[in-house]
């Protein structure tokens, strides 16, 4: 199935380069930027007739098939759609977007998933949010940042997940907000384990057949990225700190604090150049349940750790660093790259000390695929210790 996928994606990519090169040979550098509609209108030879302007645009992407490097390949995004648009004037308000997510490895794997970045007009209100039901099987390996993979158990279970925030704009890029986070696991089994009890019967916090947290949000932002599909520009950070008390019916009251920063520096170029960086630090506190222990991808957005599968590495607190080189490598804009490097690390469940680093590092491909949202397809290959990732979507990963 890997080699299938390498192959279809090899003929695709060359596909794409031979019509540019074609392209470029015959007429002089383009004045404006092309997507891939753009050219698979060109190279079937179409006819299409100028739409009229409107003042409130909504812009499609939809990825019929794209992957995602979680679970060691057990979940296939069947499609992935986004929605980018703005509530208000594009000179006063940034853009919104609504990621559908549909997935399915077709066995055991089954959902559907959304996520949202809303901007009110003029900015004054950002409402993100994340709604999810699924079906699921994941592998998880226990505590701390040097779990062997002999320790591997398969968890299948059932999830819904309500997550929505409401941040006011304060002054400027800087907003305080207050939000609501609801987690239900049900129907949890493990199987595969080569020990007795395995590292997840040990943990005994959220392991057995039910699993519950319900909590409310405290959240200070500042958002300066026009963009947040595909930043050129700006600086972005927030602080949630997670309050999950008894009487929201809990069965113990425990608290998390994310604190997460990025930074994005377009260099002077020609060509489009941007260093892009990212920094993490997620802490959670009392009696955790185990599915709600920060992790691999397991942040809001389940971005961090390319290279590795979703839950490879999990504990109390994690420390989290990525950076990322992005490129464009034709004139019009509709071919670029990327190269990246990312590093993570857990407390230990013994010393609650942050003891080994998981460092991982790759590249990958970059095709516009909605050159009016900017919204670009993005082919990317990760590598960590002993572990490979292959990932296909929609917008960059931060």
């Amino acid at each position: 199935m890997m080699r299938l996928r390498l192959y279809l994606l090899i003929g695709f990519v060359s596909f794409l380069a031979h019509y540019s090169n074609a392209q470029e040979k015959k007429a002089p550098a383009p004045t404006q930027n092309e997507d891939l509609l753009d050219v698979l209108i060109k190279g079937l030879k179409l006819h299409t007739h100028p739409t009229p302007s409107r003042k409130k645009k909504i812009d499609f992407s939809v990825m019929p098939v794209s992957t995602t490097g979680v679970a060691e390949g057990n979940k296939v995004l069947v499609s992935s759609i986004n929605i980018a648009f703005t509530m208000g004037g594009r000179d006063s308000t940034f853009l919104s977007s609504i990621f559908l997510l549909p997935y399915t490895n077709f066995y055991r794997n089954i959902g559907v998933g959304t996520k949202q970045n809303l901007w009110t007009p003029n900015n004054n209100w950002n409402i993100p949010g994340e709604f999810r039901i699924s079906s699921l099987a994941q592998y998880t390996y226990g505590l701390g940042g040097n779990t062997p993979v002999s320790n591997k158990v398969q968890l299948d279970y059932k999830n819904v997940r309500i997550y929505l925030t409401g941040n006011r704009k304060l002054v400027r890029h800087f907003f305080a907000g207050i939000g609501f986070n609801f987690d239900r696991y049900y129907k949890i089994t493990e199987s595969g384990s080569s020990t007795t009890p395995s590292a997840f019967e040990k943990y005994g916090i959220g392991t057995g057949p039910t699993s519950l947290s319900s909590g409310v949000t405290f959240n200070i932002l500042h958002d300066s990225r026009k963009n947040s599909i595909n930043p050129n520009h700006g600086f972005y950070y927030t602080l949630i700190y997670r309050i999950n008390p008894t009487f929201m019916k809990n069965l113990n009251q425990w608290t998390s604090l994310y604190a997460d920063v990025r930074k994005y520096i377009s260099l002077p170029s020609d060509k489009r150049k941007i260093l892009a960086f990212w920094g993490m630090y997620w802490g959670a506190y009392g009696s955790v349940p185990y599915f709600n222990l920060p992790g691999t991808e397991l942040e809001f957005g389940g971005r961090s750790g390319r290279g590795y599968a979703q839950g490879r590495f999990r504990g109390k607190q994690m420390l989290y660093a990525e950076s990322e080189y992005r490129f464009d490598i034709s004139a019009n804009k509709l071919f670029g790259g990327v190269l990246f490097a990312n590093a993570e690390s857990f407390t230990e469940p013994t010393t609650n000390r942050f003891q080994t680093i998981a460092p991982a590092a790759g590249f990958g491909a970059r095709i516009k695929f909605n050159s009016k949202s900017d919204t670009n397809l993005t082919l990317d290959f990760g590598f960590g210790k002993n572990s490979f990732g292959f990932y296909i979507g929609l917008g960059e990963f931060f």
